[in-house]
C-alpha cells in the first residue's frame, strides 16, 4: 500500500537555525510521535525505532534512517527510512524531501513531500486511515519542531 503526503508549516525562526536543527537527527527526531535514534551506523546512516497505532493495531518498527541528500546551497533535505516490523509481519518504507524557503514574514517555511509503502498487517487498513494517522503525526511534528526551536532561539 502506497500514499503520498504532501505538507507544509511555517516556524517564526530563520533558514540557519531551522536548518541545523534539520540536519541534527538527534534534534529532529526526537519531534516525531514513536521515532527514536539508537545509533549512529555510519555517515548520514543511523538505526533507530519508529512506533505508530492505526486504529486498534500498533506496530513497532526497527528502522534503518538514512540522509540521502543534504544539499544545504538549496536548502533540500532528502531522508529515507526502511523498517521491518519488530513482530516480522511487514515492513514500511519512507522517503521525505524538505525544502525550506524564507517566509513572507521573515521567519521560515518548510514544505515536505513524503511518499510512504507499508507492506504487512497494517497495510489491510487502507491509504486512508494511513493517511489520517500520518496527517496527525505531521501536526504533532510540527507543534513539536516549533516548540524545540523556540527553546533553541531563547537559549542562544
Amino acid at each position: 500500500m502506497k500514499t503520498q503526503l504532501e505538507k507544509s508549516f511555517e516556524v517564526p525562526q530563520g533558514n540557519d537555525l531551522v536548518w541545523e536543527h534539520l540536519i541534527d537527527p538527534q534534534k529532529v527526531m526526537d519531534c516525531v510521535p514513536g521515532v527514536s535514534v539508537d545509533e549512529k551506523v555510519g555517515d548520514n546512516h543511523y538505526k533507530g525505532k519508529v512506533g505508530m497505532k492505526f486504529g486498534p493495531m500498533g506496530v513497532q518498527y526497527d528502522a534503518d534512517i538514512y540522509y540521502k541528500e543534504i544539499d544545504k546551497d538549496n536548502r533540500k533535505i532528502i531522508i529515507t527510512g526502511d523498517g521491518v516490523d519488530s513482530k516480522g509481519k511487514g515492513n514500511a518504507e519512507m522517503m521525505m524531501t524538505i525544502n525550506l524557503a524564507d517566509a513572507d514574514d521573515g521567519g521560515t517555511k518548510l514544505d515536505s513531500v513524503m511518499d510512504v509503502t507499508i507492506n504487512g498487517k497494517i497495510a489491510q487498513f487502507g491509504s486512508r486511515l494511513i493517511t489520517t494517522v500520518s496527517n496527525q503525526l505531521f501536526k504533532q511534528f510540527a507543534s513539536n519542531f516549533t516548540k524545540k526551536l523556540a527553546e533553541a532561539e531563547a537559549t542562544a
